[in-house]
């Protein structure tokens, strides 16, 4: 498998590390709090007028006709400059519809959540519950007359068939990444004993919570393509993610290196001790694994999207690579890698963070063994 990118694509990494560099946060110049980023406006209208947003779509719905290979060259570089925006939610929430929206809804939503008039966030997650695909509380309903009542089974599959309006969803959503910046949210609810996707405008939004409250929603195409839609969208985040996290291993590295080639102890830089580079070594083993886990798991979502053992082998491997490269960045940087104005600190911050975005490790190790038909048994945790 040939990874060499070629000369569009190298300009694509050239431009997209350019206006990275513009647009990274200058932890220099003042305290900056290590943990969620707010949304950057200036950074997303910079993404969205060199078109990064439509890379992967269609011409046809205002995409750019380019492939995930060049949706992870772009958040590679993203992630290596800490811009701080939601490219890897917008991406999600766009293949949703994507996917799994109406040819009207369609050509209706997608062009200008493309160019960036319109930010649009995915709502899976749930309070008190872990990260799963399927809604679990919260529930869609047919509104009545007066009161709102629950519908089921077949009936909900009826109702909510493509269905314009007359539905309702309850319930919480959280997390939800950048849900206050938000202008619509795509939500994952029950109908009846299956999920369906459905987009809201109107949800009541605190920080990274959304309370559903008989809110009125438009169900996005039907419940029977909603499970592969939510495959395919949700691939397209996890590749996003895993690409960033690559760019925030790429970034520390250099400077964990820099670091031991100038801070001396007892007379000699720290590269002179011998253990200490070893440990550097086999930080550049983890970031070229992750490197060429990120790559392939591009190329197989260019052929095919809903590829979700491709997703699933990336996201293990980039969780044990960033967790491994960003606790030994910040352990060679000793106290200094700690502090606010550092920026290796807020890299492993945003790996730990990436790590449990779209389900964590052992989660996508546990759907890597549910694919398994040739064993009796796995057991992930011996």
């Amino acid at each position: 498998m040939d990874f060499t990118f070629d000369d569009e694509q190298k300009a694509l990494q050239d431009a997209v590390r350019e206006l990275a560099a513009r647009n990274a946060p200058a932890e220099a110049h003042g305290d900056v709090p290590v943990g969620p980023a707010a949304h950057d406006p200036k950074a997303w209208s910079a993404i969205a007028e060199m078109g990064l947003l439509a890379l992967p779509f269609g011409e046809d719905v205002g995409g750019a006709g380019a492939s995930t290979v060049e949706v992870a060259i772009a958040a590679t570089e993203l992630g290596r400059a800490r811009v701080a925006t939601a490219y890897a939610e917008a991406l999600t929430a766009a293949g949703l519809i994507a996917f799994g929206g109406s040819d009207e809804q369609r050509a209706k939503l997608l062009p200008d959540l493309l160019d960036g008039t319109s930010l649009v966030v995915p709502a899976f997650a749930e309070p008190g519950r872990a990260w799963s695909l399927e809604a679990y509380d919260v529930t869609a309903s047919g509104a009545g007359a007066g009161s709102p009542r629950s519908i089921r089974g077949s009936e909900a599959e009826e109702k909510l068939r493509g269905v314009q309006g007359d539905v309702t969803l309850t319930g919480t959503k959280e997390p939800v990444p950048y849900a206050d910046a938000a202008d619509k949210l795509v939500v994952t609810a029950r109908v009846g004993d299956r999920t369906g996707l459905f987009l809201v405008d109107g949800a009541t939004v605190s920080g990274m919570r959304v309370r559903l409250d008989n809110t009125p929603a438009v169900a996005l195409g039907s419940v029977d393509d909603a499970a592969r839609a939510i495959r395919a969208g949700v691939n397209l985040g996890i590749l996003a993610v895993t690409a960033e996290a690559l760019g925030a291993m790429d970034a520390a590295l250099p400077m964990t290196v820099e670091y031991l080639k100038t801070r001396k102890q007892f007379g000699v830089p720290l590269a002179a001790f011998q253990t200490l580079t070893q440990r550097a070594a086999d930080m550049y083993v983890s970031l070229e694994l992750a490197r060429s886990t990120v790559l392939y798991e591009g190329m197989a979502l260019a052929a095919d999207p809903y590829d979700a053992t491709a997703t699933s082998r990336a996201k293990v491997v980039i969780g044990q690579s960033g967790r491994h490269v960003g606790q030994e960045a910040i352990q060679l940087h000793g106290g200094i890698g700690m502090t606010a104005e550092y920026a290796v600190g807020h890299h492993t911050a945003r790996l730990t963070a990436i790590e449990h975005t779209f389900g964590d490790t052992r989660w996508h190790l546990a759907r890597l063994a549910g694919a398994l038909d040739d064993h009796e048994q796995v057991d992930l945790l011996t």
